[in-house]
């Protein structure tokens, strides 16, 4: 590795190889920028594909239009390309893009292989900084075969929860005051096709609600809800999970996955006795979903008011028109509509760490308030803000 005095410029980095830091790397690379997607799992995706999120918001107006140019409909295009299963839906007032999350993994990863300016690092970590001047001159990765140092240009957070941000400093972070209920969901395959057809669906989350309140079901079964998949037989069970205020722990994650797991196989186990999951099987279960992780602290705060307006902004790229989707602690969820056929823009000075002349961040943890995060965060916002940073990084 060249030392610290070297005066070549360095890659651009980016940290976490979610939707944003996927859409930051390959806007980048398309700018003839060098890259390299530090992830700190073994597989890139992100929550789409940790978590088994098949239904991705953010993509679409009110209308069912695509909301956003450039690599968020290309995503859709791949998408449906690489599996005709895969296709727009309306849920309420809002459209989502009905995907598998496994196809969605495969589809960024070959994605990714086309461009050979983008270095992939896999079950690594931002472990250190080194900062001359208000630039981030060096960055020490923790990774399977040691530590490493390298030289950045750029650095994109794309962590979700402003994991670079705070490791220059904690005041660049904005955690949450109440802390939204995570999830966990499951996939399961053998269900009787459409049992989940209105009034069908609605009838079984009560019984399953009914169920956790009478203590025949974990408490966290009173959150549950199901919806259909892309294959005929295939269901997806989701529930919310309160978080401890210290669930950054390795120890404490441990936990919350081992109670999930426990969940998922009670809640399996009951619904096997219905006759529409009698024959039901293979429970896939996803990771633990993070909403809000934590915010940078940017050279400028998207707020409600300004998602509430549809205010526009110079230089802006990145639309979205999700509703204020807040999560309690407790795992009880609201959803504050935008007026229809409307939408606002995330500036990229929102997406630009305050202080720090060569640290942009995307994706959930943006610079904004607690309301504007929780409509901002969705996948199809979340490439779009990854284009966005990278372009105004590299230009």
């Amino acid at each position: 590795m060249p030392s610290r005095a070297d005066p070549e410029p360095g890659p651009l980095v980016v940290a976490g190889a979610g939707a944003a830091g996927i859409a930051a790397a390959i806007a980048a690379a398309r700018l003839g920028r060098q890259v390299w997607l530090v992830e700190a799992r073994k597989r890139i995706g992100g929550t789409v594909t940790h978590t088994l999120i098949h239904t991705l918001g953010g993509l679409f107006d009110s209308t069912g239009r695509l909301l956003n140019h450039g690599l968020p409909a290309e995503l859709v295009e791949r998408l449906k390309n690489a599996d005709p299963a895969t296709r727009p839906r309306p849920i309420g007032r809002v459209w989502v893009l009905d995907t598998d999350p496994h196809v969605y993994q495969q589809v960024v990863h070959a994605w990714l292989a086309e461009l050979p300016a983008i270095t992939v690092v896999h079950s690594s970590r931002i472990a250190g900084v080194h900062l001359q001047d208000g630039r981030l001159t060096e960055l020490d990765l923790a990774t399977p075969h040691g530590a490493r140092a390298i030289h950045p240009s750029t650095v994109i957070d794309a962590t979700g929860t402003a994991e670079v941000a705070r490791r220059v400093n904690h005041a660049l972070v904005r955690d949450p005051v109440a802390l939204p209920a995570g999830g966990f969901i499951i996939r399961l395959r053998g269900a009787v096709p459409d049992c989940l057809r209105f009034p069908r669906g609605l009838d079984l989350v009560r019984q399953l609600r009914q169920a956790a309140a009478q203590g025949d079901l974990p408490p966290e079964c009173a959150t549950v809800w199901l919806d259909t998949g892309l294959k005929a037989d295939e269901i997806y069970i989701k529930w919310a999970v309160p978080l401890p205020t210290d669930w950054r722990d390795t120890g404490v994650q441990a936990d919350l996955h081992h109670r999930a797991d426990q969940t998922r196989d009670q809640l399996v186990r009951f619904l096997q006795t219905m006759p529409a999951f009698a024959h039901s099987h293979g429970a896939e279960a996803g990771t633990l979903g993070i909403r809000d992780g934590g915010r940078i602290v940017g050279d400028y705060t998207l707020t409600e008011q300004d998602i509430r307006a549809g205010r526009r902004f110079p230089a802006a790229t990145a639309r979205c028109c999700w509703p204020i989707e807040l999560w309690s602690p407790a795992g009880d969820v609201t959803l504050d509509y935008l007026p229809p056929d409307s939408w606002y823009e995330i500036p990229p000075a929102a997406l630009k760490v305050r202080g720090i002349a060569n640290l942009w961040a995307a994706g959930k943890c943006l610079s904004a308030d607690a309301r504007a995060q929780a409509s901002a965060r969705v996948v199809g916002s979340c490439w779009a803000m990854g284009e966005a940073a990278a372009t105004a990084a590299a230009s």
